[in-house]
């Protein structure tokens, strides 16, 4: 959508910079390039009179591209835990706080623990006086002086009390609250001096190495996956930064509720990212090397099927392609297109086969992708609008065109989505014929509503 509104703008300006550029009354009074509804010539006579429509273009190029499957996802830890109390007693010792770095061992708090130390001097006694009870025993019974019942007692007595010792040992550690493995403090949920029991949460720690990222991805392209496979994420964090991913494993069921295969992906996170992130996520399904690639801005919208247009000489030509992956902002061309020709990538809304353009210099191009055009700008075409005789009403409405990308000067329909010569096509479109419309301008990035909202608009309640 950003790259049709874009060049919508562009072609309202070219048509304001052929109206200033003529020299002859003929040229202020004609139309401008492709002045047919759908867009195709209409003899060499009228494409004399025409003048030249000011693009942009762009050599065709070969490089490696690559096809991406697009959705979004949630950053989660692959180590994450609530750390719980197995014991009673208040909280005697804070040691860390949120944020901090945790290695695997690493005291974080201690709770009351003088009881469970009593517990364990008190079995150590009766460990040491079982000991010496079994000592005796076994003396004894070696000399025939006790009876087996009585040696067996011995060793039963001291077992039990070893294994006291363990269980006041074990309530004695409790007490010590240490992290389980490598990691960062996310949450304290205690403070000092409170009472705790067994199961309450005392702090949430994270491993952030690495990220997780779930994602939900329709069955249909389950053949398309694998273990391993490359894919990069981006957040709103990090505007411009991509993280490279792989997928690390592939839920081997289809959730029967959504279609869709769960995948997880390994993130590299580079100590930026942050479970809870939201995450938009590109991952690679294809890719091909030596490929010819345009930019996607190339294609033009007033063609059911795939259309660009190419300089040849001082003229625009008409060429239908084929195309193969497609990837964020440009595509591969199979056919209809050779390596080092031009294509248009800006101006080409309302071109027809045959129409004089001229190649606007990086500086025009620059003001034609950045936005509305500034006052000394505006004052320049106004100023050039009057010397063709425009009234002050016609260059007021004509600027307005130009300052909010829409209306007619621009070759774009109200509210700068599609041209006017294509809303006639799909005025007189054949149910086949616009079902294959409204596929194309999917292509170009318009959403369904969007793309009904027009149609609705322009055929009414057809």
């Amino acid at each position: 959508m950003r790259a049709i509104r874009c060049r919508t703008w562009v072609g309202a300006l070219a048509l304001l910079l052929s109206i200033a550029g003529c020299g002859s009354e003929t040229d202020s009074a004609g139309t401008h390039a492709g002045g047919h509804g759908d867009g195709m010539p209409d003899g060499s006579s009228h494409q004399q009179n025409t003048a030249a429509v000011p693009v942009q273009i762009q050599q065709v190029v070969r490089r490696s591209i690559s096809e991406y499957l697009q959705t979004n996802g949630t950053l989660e830890a692959e180590n994450e835990v609530d750390l719980v109390a197995r014991t009673t007693g208040p909280i005697t010792e804070l040691l860390v706080e949120e944020g901090d770095t945790l290695r695997k061992d690493q005291l974080l708090a201690r709770i009351d623990d003088r009881e469970a130390r009593n517990q364990v001097a008190i079995a150590t006694v009766s460990r040491d006086e079982a000991r010496l009870a079994y000592g005796r025993a076994t003396t004894s019974h070696d000399s025939g002086l006790v009876s087996q019942e009585a040696y067996d007692a011995a060793v039963s007595a001291l077992q039990s009390a070893e294994a006291q010792l363990d269980a006041a040992t074990i309530q004695l550690a409790y007490t010590e609250i240490r992290a389980p493995f490598d990691a960062l403090v996310v949450t304290r949920y205690i403070r000092l001096a409170q009472h705790v029991t067994p199961g309450t949460a005392l702090f949430r720690i994270s491993d952030f190495t690495p990220l997780l990222c779930p994602i939900e991805i329709p069955e249909k392209d389950l053949p398309r996956l694998h273990v391993g496979q490359p894919a990069r994420i981006h957040v709103e964090a990090f505007p411009g930064e991509a993280f490279s991913a792989r997928v690390q494993r592939i839920r081997p069921t289809v959730d029967a509720s959504t279609g869709t295969v769960t995948v997880t992906l390994e993130v590299d996170g580079r100590r930026k990212l942050r479970p809870g992130m939201f995450a938009s996520v590109y991952l690679q399904t294809a890719t091909k090397d030596a490929a010819l690639v345009v930019p996607r801005t190339a294609l033009v919208l007033d063609s059911i099927g795939d259309t660009v247009f190419v300089r040849e000489g001082d003229l625009a030509a008409r060429r239908e392609v084929r195309l193969g992956v497609r990837e964020e902002d440009e595509v591969e061309v199979i056919e209809g297109l050779a390596e080092g020709e031009q294509v248009v990538v800006l101006g080409q809304e309302g071109l027809a086969d045959g129409t004089p353009v001229t190649v606007l210099g990086d500086e025009a191009v620059a003001r034609g992708s950045a936005g509305a055009p500034d006052a000394s700008r505006i004052e320049e075409m106004r100023t050039r609008m009057r010397e063709h005789g425009m009234s002050e009403d016609e260059i007021e409405q004509r600027l307005q065109q130009v300052r909010h990308a829409g209306g007619p000067a621009g070759g774009a329909a109200p509210g700068g989505d599609i041209p006017p010569f294509m809303e006639q096509r799909i005025r007189d479109a054949s149910p086949e014929d616009l079902e294959q419309i409204k596929q194309r301008m999917r292509s170009f990035g318009m959403s369904d509503e969007r793309i009904d909202e027009i149609v609705h608009r322009i055929r009414g309640d057809e």
